[in-house]
């Protein structure tokens, strides 16, 4: 049942409709490629200023966080709202998309009743969401004893410095929410918002970035070479031993998510693991076979699971071939589960409680590929922080997608709904003292 406080909420943020729809087009159509997230990053400072939320920027001049505050009157529970600026495109996005200058990369717009738009989608439609539903409440001039904080972060879609990738251009996650959490961007609990589908999604796998080099030659000009080669695996030429390597690691990606699959409640992880990148050779000089290759691996890692171990796993691959390679890791951040936190229990039942008053049903179960990836909810579960990651449906976040551009879009209606269970929740969780 609504009281009168949360029915003037829900009305206040109909009422702000085209103002929603207008923020996020702004935010979304200002696509921050990291390491550029700043280009997001000032027009959300200046909102957030000229909205009286006492923005302050952390982080570098060049790349930095926002962290805002609807000022409660103490004595209250805080409720921290993050969502992140940038978006994985950057430089040599000609070796991954075959049309990098497609509209949806680049721009946000209105279709009749949808917004469209990567930087809509992920994530600026989310962040639209959460900050017209603090000004819904500031609008109503509704004092609540806990603070709001309004966090919009760096990074989250994750580089990494490697080989010629410099750090700090290339740092990513450890630039971003991490660290707006370690100065001073915390409080009793976090929303995430992040594209769901209107499910509630408490944990999400860790990941390592890893390097498998194979070494072969001696290195070879073309009319030398010792043909035919009965055994691709004792190839002079490392890209054709990788051939064969990939081979294997096709069968052992399968046996990983198999694995590593489990269930908590009605919360399933689904990890995968999959080589994305491969360097060999030189491309404006192809005469002479190379005397390595490489293959960089992305491994989604559940809670609880080493990255070590899967490094130990990708060595007896080599083994198992006998190849002679290297396996490093260059980057690796842990997962988290929301349940194992203190608080989480409360937290959870204030979001239900909230997205029911919403929709008048409970939220379905989460799909797997939302429970399955980064999120920055990982940062703070870390810390000891309940965090859970809500928000909209968009053309992805449904079971069984394939990861498609075109379904960069969002319903119009879906952003005024989780911007009404955004207010709610904190309306909720401020309102409560703190112990």
């Amino acid at each position: 049942m609504l009281s009168e406080l949360e029915k003037k909420v829900l009305t206040r943020v109909e009422q702000m409709e085209p103002e929603l729809t207008q923020l996020a087009l702004e935010l979304g159509g200002r696509i921050s490629n990291q390491p550029e997230e700043r280009i997001a990053g000032d027009y959300a400072f200046d909102w957030l200023k000229s909205n009286g939320f006492q923005p302050r920027k952390l982080g570098a001049a060049e790349r930095f966080n926002i962290l805002g505050v609807y000022r409660g009157t103490g004595g209250g529970r805080s409720l921290i709202f993050s969502s992140h600026l940038d978006v994985r495109r950057g430089e040599m996005i000609q070796l991954r998309i075959r049309d990098p200058n497609r509209r949806v990369f680049r721009e946000a717009w209105r279709e009749g009743d949808s917004v469209v738009g990567m930087g809509i989608a992920n994530d600026k439609g989310p962040m639209a969401c959460w900050m017209t539903a603090t000004r819904a409440l500031q609008d109503l001039n509704i004092k609540l004893p806990g603070d709001v904080l309004l966090s919009c972060v760096l990074g989250e879609t994750g580089g990494s410095p490697v080989d010629e990738f410099p750090s700090p251009q290339y740092d990513s996650h450890e630039l971003g929410a991490r660290y707006l959490a370690t100065h001073g961007g915390i409080a009793d609990f976090a929303l995430v918002a992040e594209a769901t589908a209107f499910t509630i999604c408490p944990v999400e796998c860790g990941f390592a970035y890893i390097k498998l080099t194979l070494y072969s030659g001696p290195a070879s000009y073309t009319p030398f070479l010792p043909y035919p080669e009965t055994d691709l695996r004792k190839s002079i030429n490392p890209i054709n031993r990788m051939g064969k390597f990939i081979e294997r690691f096709a069968m052992y990606a399968n046996d990983y998510t198999a694995r590593y699959r489990y269930s908590h409640g009605d919360v399933e992880v689904v990890p995968k693991i999959s080589i994305n990148s491969m360097r060999s050779g030189q491309p404006f000089c192809p005469i002479t076979s190379p005397e390595l290759c490489i293959a960089y691996i992305d491994a989604r890692i559940p809670p609880g699971i080493s990255a070590l171990d899967i490094k130990r796993q990708l060595e007896s691959l080599l083994k198992e071939l006998d190849m002679e390679g290297d396996v490093e890791i260059y980057k690796y951040l842990s997962g988290y589960e929301a349940w194992k936190v203190k608080g989480y229990d409360e937290f959870r039942a204030v979001l239900l409680d909230s997205h029911t008053k919403v929709f008048g049903t409970p939220p379905k179960k989460p799909v797997t590929y939302m429970t399955s990836m980064w999120r920055d909810i990982n940062t703070y579960n870390e810390i000891g922080i309940p965090a859970i990651t809500y928000g909209f449906p968009t053309g992805y976040s449904a079971e069984g997608q394939l990861y498609d551009y075109d379904l960069f879009r969002v319903e119009v209606s879906d952003m005024v709904q989780a911007t009404k269970v955004y207010a709610l929740l904190a309306l909720d969780v401020c309102s409560r003292m703190a112990a």
